[in-house]
């Protein structure tokens, strides 16, 4: 199959040092930030992110929705796309079967209860390129930053 030679590439995703899980989610947080500050998500959104390097898994928790204020979830959808959105800037996700992606985000928005009233799992979306040689998961590769 001719896609199995392409993966969906984040825009800020790359090969080699600095190019961990670890460094995509201290540059997610940066982001995720920065669109507080500008507006784009809401200002009493507050994030925490959580990463298992051995599951590659990225985890974002979301506090400060309420559902009650937003019945019909608009705006818990919407910060659910953003967030996933800006993890697909920082993943590769191979179209292949038998590679797994950098990592796979959970996203989840807890209300006052810490309980979950919205959640989003995922790797990525976005346009692909060829996969590029080497994975950057790979521990010859991949590294701490």
């Amino acid at each position: 199959m001719p896609e199995y030679t392409y993966a969906v590439h984040g825009l800020a995703a790359g090969l080699g040092r600095g190019f961990s899980l670890e460094a995509a989610a201290v540059r997610l947080a940066d982001a995720i930030g920065e669109l507080r500050d500008d507006g784009d998500l809401p200002a009493r959104l507050h994030t925490h992110t959580d990463i298992n390097p051995h599951s590659r898994t990225l985890t974002l928790r979301g506090r400060g929705l309420c559902p009650d204020d937003d019945p019909d979830r608009t705006e818990a959808r919407s910060v659910l796309a953003t967030l996933f959105q800006l993890a697909s800037f920082h993943n590769i996700v191979p179209l292949d079967e038998t590679t797994p992606p950098l990592f796979t985000v959970r996203i989840v928005l807890l209300d006052r209860h810490d309980r979950p009233f919205a959640a989003l799992v995922g790797a990525g979306m976005g346009e692909t390129e060829p996969l590029p040689a080497g994975a950057p998961w790979n521990e010859t590769t991949s590294t701490t930053p």
